[in-house]
């Protein structure tokens, strides 16, 4: 009980002498905090567990920056509403009842050839040729009260052979024409407007950032929207079932819930899909392990999944959703991904996630780890006390990339770290002088005639986007060297030195190459400076947390999937 919680119950019992009170009485004062507590783990219609509040719906982003779109087609079997929202408040300004596509774009720069848009540039200099909309347009008469006198007005205007149409620009207004520029507006408001619709005003509307314009199945203007305050929202109708809609008309691109579009200064429209958390997991957990696993195993990723989402909510806040599609997130292939048996772990599992002393957990998850994950602070510099190394004994060491090799020249690597930003000159040596207890490279060392580059951690993998941090190096300028305990290891000549009578001095290479005399005293020659590496590693991804073909192993073993996820994440607990 919250210390909140337990002021408030003291405050009714004190309101009372305790031995005084009637049964009455304290059958009144038990309602009272039966009320409370309800009210305290109640609020806001979110679900609150343990502390831990879980919103009925999350914002998913579909497209955005590098990936938003210029312009897309949405439908729905049994139709769609369009419209704005405002503090959960939909208002509806278009409504296609069928499945006809309508169109959604920016308001911009487009040419039409061949029924498709594509956006140009106003300031190129090969404008191509086909129908062309522009950003500008023409206000007809003043602003209205609300929508249903501007429709009462278009209505009207309509009659008199205008092709006119909605704007809700933070009030309603009617508007006219798509035009590249103002003379365009003027030619036609001269030529047209004023001869059919005598005693109206009229007003140009400049080019704005925040426009988008919906388009009907016959290419008719719907309305058109820019707002500061309302959010730019469609929702298939409630007859839909399932509740979905389909963008680009591509079965693969079919989602659950709703569709809120964003023009981000910068971007192009950001479009983010809204749905309750478990339809959200529908299309993750499919999407990360696969739907033909045990059950048990599928129950697993459901909760490390639905852990993750709730840890990470607003993980995408600058770009107004939480998570993205992607491994970045978790990868999400909305109702097109979905599967029978991945839904009914979800189903089976609803609302359970793990925690660590009252709070959420940091759940991460892999494709494999070679038989032993990594502690976190070997991999991204953090202490967590669930998230440490741990035997996977169940893992199959068949899955895809569970062993692995890589082969990079040493221009190759010369080429990948200018891209990087440091010119290490010609590559002289990569060495690994650190390793975790579990054998992960911890500590890498790239060594050029300019100077050297030193990774750790994680940085150990992505320096040359490796599957995994674990690993070994063999290039073609390995000796095997006899050390004082006579132990052999496999070492690189290039960065050694050689202690002689006269002091510690740099090995003397000749043509490229270094003279070694053998345990027979045989003289050999080798590369001073290898031109070619051979990585040779292990596992499939970070190794933090659970493995998911380790989850797949323990649960043919019989484990349930409560076992599974706190073997990998010991300390914790489902609730």
């Amino acid at each position: 009980m919250s210390n909140k919680l337990a002021s408030r119950c003291f405050n009714y019992f004190k309101h009372y002498k305790f031995k005084e009170l009637s049964l009455r009485k304290i059958k009144y004062t038990l309602l009272i905090m039966i009320i409370i507590i309800s009210n305290t783990y109640f609020e806001n219609n979110n679900i609150i567990s343990a502390g831990i509040t879980v919103p009925e719906k999350v914002r998913i982003g579909l497209y955005f920056e590098t990936t938003a779109l210029s312009s897309f087609t949405i439908s729905a079997e049994r139709g769609l509403k369009i419209g704005s929202s405002n503090n959960n408040t939909f208002t509806p300004i278009y409504e296609e009842p069928s499945n006809g596509i309508v169109t959604v774009r920016k308001d911009s720069y487009f040419y039409l050839k061949s029924n498709k848009l594509t956006e140009f540039k106003i300031t190129d200099k090969n404008i191509p040729e086909g129908e062309k909309f522009g950003p500008v347009h023409i206000q007809i008469g003043s602003s209205y009260p609300d929508q249903a006198a501007a429709k009462e007005a278009l209505t009207a205007i309509k009659s008199l052979g205008v092709a006119a149409y909605l704007a809700f620009v933070d009030n309603w207004q009617i508007w006219y024409g798509f035009y590249t520029d103002q003379n365009a507006a003027q030619a036609d408001l001269d030529s047209v407007l004023k001869q059919k619709l005598q005693g109206y005003a009229f007003t140009p509307i400049l080019p704005a950032s925040n426009r988008i314009v919906v388009s009907n199945p016959t290419g008719e203007t719907a309305f058109i929207m820019g707002s500061d305050t309302n959010t730019f929202k469609i929702c298939p109708n409630q007859e839909n079932n399932p509740y979905i809609f389909k963008i680009n008309n591509s079965d693969s691109l079919r989602y659950r819930g709703e569709l809120e579009v964003k023009r981000i200064t910068g971007s192009d429209m950001t479009l983010i899909n809204v749905l309750s958390p478990e339809h959200y997991l529908y299309g993750v957990v499919p999407a990360e392990i696969g739907s033909s696993s045990d059950p048990e195993a599928l129950k697993a990723q459901a909760v490390a999944a639905r852990t993750y989402l709730i840890g990470n909510l607003n993980k995408h806040k600058k770009q107004f959703f939480d998570l993205c599609t992607t491994t970045s997130c978790q990868v999400y292939k909305g109702f097109a991904g979905e599967y029978a048996s991945t839904n009914k772990a979800i189903d089976d599992t609803a609302g359970k996630k793990l925690t660590y002393q009252g709070k959420i957990a940091e759940v991460f998850y892999f494709s494999s780890c070679g038989g032993r994950t990594e502690d976190v602070k070997n991999v991204w510099g953090s202490d967590i006390p669930y998230l440490r190394s741990v035997e996977d004994k169940y893992e199959s060491g068949k899955s895809y990339n569970y062993n692995w090799e890589t082969t990079l020249t040493a221009s190759k690597i010369k080429e990948i770290m200018i891209g990087r930003g440091y010119n290490l000159g010609d590559i002289t040596g990569v060495n690994i002088t650190k390793t975790s207890e579990a054998g992960r490279v911890t500590e890498l060392v790239i060594s050029g005639t300019k100077g050297q580059r030193v990774y750790k951690l994680d940085g150990c993998r992505t320096v040359f986007g490796f599957n995994s941090q674990w690993y070994t190096i063999v290039s073609d300028a390995v000796v095997p060297m006899k050390k004082v305990d006579n132990t052999v290891v496999q070492t690189q000549l290039a960065t050694k030195k050689v202690m002689t009578a006269g002091g510690l001095k740099d090995l003397a290479v000749k043509n490229g190459q270094i003279t070694v005399i053998g345990a027979e005293g045989v003289k050999n020659t080798v590369s001073a400076a290898p031109q070619s590496y051979k990585f040779v590693g292990k596992g499939w991804g970070h190794a933090v947390g659970m493995s998911q073909t380790g989850a797949m192993g323990m649960a043919k073993a019989g484990f349930k999937y409560d076992q599974i996820l706190t073997h990998y994440f010991q300390g914790t607990v489902i609730e």
